[in-house]
């Protein structure tokens, strides 16, 4: 009987993300802080805004707008007379006539009532345009940056193919266009002593079967072959473990939809690299009609090599398509 496949492998597969921790960099499993840096630019409010998640830049946008009518409310409040028909003592009404102030709407019930008041609604008004100008740009510009919805394996695979030791690891394009121009990089990243006794972190860039394609459609399993030449060669996966290595991914081209530059990436700490294992064959032999099918659910299934079950290796498709 065939071994079953190995859907998640027993230690739960933890997908790195870079940025998630305030002040930390994080790789893999490495975190690493930045400390020492100069003082925070107020230029880059406009960057640290565009790579808010959607439900906290609206909470941003809903604090800001509070805050600046609840700002106004007072100023109108704490001087008596500054808006007409206001009721004496009435803080929701001047709250309210700040709401209609910073949206320049004016009902007409409420206005200003004095030279001050007149003052501060027209600070107001001149607030709002910027405010309101503002959140539109920044609107505009998340809205309209380029997104690729490009899914990376969960883990990595070591296994012969063609009779040389081969990292694998799969990428896929889960949106129905075409990525052209389509190219891949990978780089190992891992400390190392130097002869003078001291640590420093490598980069080693590693050759590819293939790393580029016209068109990246479907599924792309990308193919190094650990050779002499290769910074794998040789090494376990404890050794990896203990030199601390990172395997970092970045797929990029340009969405025929948007007629722009997408990418993405992905990196994979030493635990998720799978030695003497292959991915499970995701196309199927199986038609429906004329179409073959495609099977997604497969997409992070690895098994151990000599098992029957799954495809043997290189079995998936080795090449964009």
């Amino acid at each position: 009987m065939s071994e079953g496949p190995v859907r998640k492998p027993a230690q739960k597969v933890i997908r790195p993300r870079v940025g998630n921790e305030r002040g930390v960099f994080r790789m893999g499993t490495s975190q690493i802080k930045r400390v020492g840096l100069g003082r925070w630019y107020w230029g880059d409010i406009y960057h640290w805004m565009l790579t808010l998640s959607w439900p906290r830049f609206f909470l941003l946008v809903g604090g800001l707008y509070m805050v600046t009518n609840v700002g106004f409310a007072l100023a109108f409040f704490l001087v008596p007379g500054s808006v007409s028909n206001a009721r004496p003592g009435s803080f929701l009404d001047t709250f309210f006539f700040s709401i209609e102030t910073l949206a320049t709407v004016g009902y007409g019930y409420m206005n200003p009532g004095s030279t001050y008041g007149h003052v501060v609604a027209s600070t107001e008004i001149l607030l709002g345009m910027v405010e309101v100008a503002t959140v539109t740009g920044l609107l505009f510009a998340r809205f309209s940056r380029p997104t690729s919805r490009i899914m990376f394996s969960d883990v990595a695979v070591i296994t012969p193919f063609n009779g040389v030791p081969t990292l694998m690891l799969r990428t896929g394009n889960e949106r129905g266009n075409l990525i052209l121009e389509a190219s891949v990089r990978a780089t190992l990243i891992r400390r190392e002593m130097t002869l003078e006794g001291q640590i420093f972190t490598r980069f080693y860039d590693l050759q590819l079967e293939r790393e580029r394609s016209g068109v990246f459609a479907l599924t792309w399993t990308i193919l190094h072959k650990i050779d002499e030449s290769s910074p794998f060669w040789g090494k376990s996966q404890e050794d990896l473990q203990k030199e601390g290595a990172t395997l970092s991914v970045a797929v990029s081209g340009t969405d025929d939809t948007l007629n722009d530059f997408v990418h993405a990436r992905q990196t994979y700490a030493a635990e998720h690299i799978f030695f003497n294992h292959h991915f499970a064959d995701i196309m199927s032999d199986k038609q429906d009609g004329n179409v073959r099918i495609l099977d997604y659910s497969k997409f992070h299934d690895i098994y151990p090599d000599g098992t029957t079950g799954g495809s043997m290796p290189g079995a998936a498709l080795a090449h964009p398509g």
